[in-house]
């Protein structure tokens, strides 16, 4: 899905750029025109405004990382998270950006009983289908394979724990497919861990196998023990709610007729 280029409103140059990503308000301060023009754009369906949105700033005159404040280096771009928000260093371009937006969001989600996760998320009936895997497994196929106008990320999903259910986000974060993402959410019906195959067909995974299925799917930046114990017991109580498979499928829809069995 191309990207569509036309005018967006632009915020006055001291106030944030708004967005929310997986019900999560991020205020953007973003100074530079050649940053905020692309931000403006990517982000145009997650936009949203919110007097609570955890303040990130771009570019601004770097200082020392203080204690408790998480620190993460990408290439020449840098996060430092703190409790009252986050500066991003060294962003030279919309891409940088949106890498860091990832990470910060990772670290913010975590508490919330939130992940993100390589996958492609199809919505079918009302309900999400989160079909994941590592690089080449199938995400962007799947993607292509779907319906026009069900994908809501064909790259990097959104799981979060809300309302007394599992739920996906749409993410802006696309892959191969160029899913643009769409601001909405839905109840989980199952996950699928992608293998091509030469037929169709679904098994079901036990919890232990769901969960070193998933795990390296994830995305997550840091070493700290108490993370990695609260993202396993997010898994865990992911994995005991909604059902998950590894989906045999060959590159075409049919793949569909066997989860609807």
């Amino acid at each position: 899905m191309a990207e569509l280029d036309y005018p967006v409103k632009r915020p006055d140059t001291c106030a944030p750029l708004q967005i929310s990503i997986g019900n999560v308000p991020l205020s953007l301060f973003i100074r530079e025109e050649t940053l905020l023009g692309p931000a403006l754009r990517r982000y145009r369906e997650f936009a949203q405004n919110s007097a609570n949105g955890f303040p990130v700033h771009l570019n601004e005159p770097e200082t020392r990382t203080k204690m408790g404040e998480f620190s993460y280096l990408l290439d020449d771009a840098k996060l430092i998270l703190g409790s009252r928000g986050a500066k991003f260093y060294g962003v030279r371009h919309e891409y940088a950006l949106d890498s860091l937006l990832r990470i910060l969001l990772t670290m913010v989600l975590l508490p919330q009983r939130g992940f993100l996760l390589h996958g492609a998320t199809v919505v079918r009936d009302g309900r999400a289908y989160i079909f994941f895997g590592r690089s080449g497994a199938g995400k962007s196929t799947v993607a292509s394979l779907s319906p026009e106008g069900s994908v809501l990320t064909d790259e990097i999903s959104l799981l979060r724990y809300s309302d007394g259910c599992w739920q996906a986000h749409g993410t802006p974060f696309w892959g191969e497919f160029r899913a643009a993402g769409i601001n909405r959410l839905f109840p989980i019906a199952g996950l699928y861990l992608l293998k091509q195959a030469n037929d169709d067909r679904a098994e079901s995974l036990s919890l232990k196998e769901a969960l070193r299925a998933l795990l390296p799917c994830v995305l997550f930046f840091t070493a700290e023990k108490r993370a990695h114990e609260t993202l396993l017991q997010t898994l865990m109580g992911l994995t005991e709610e909604i059902p998950c498979h590894r989906l045999h499928f060959r590159r075409h829809a049919e793949f569909w007729k066997v989860i609807a069995a």
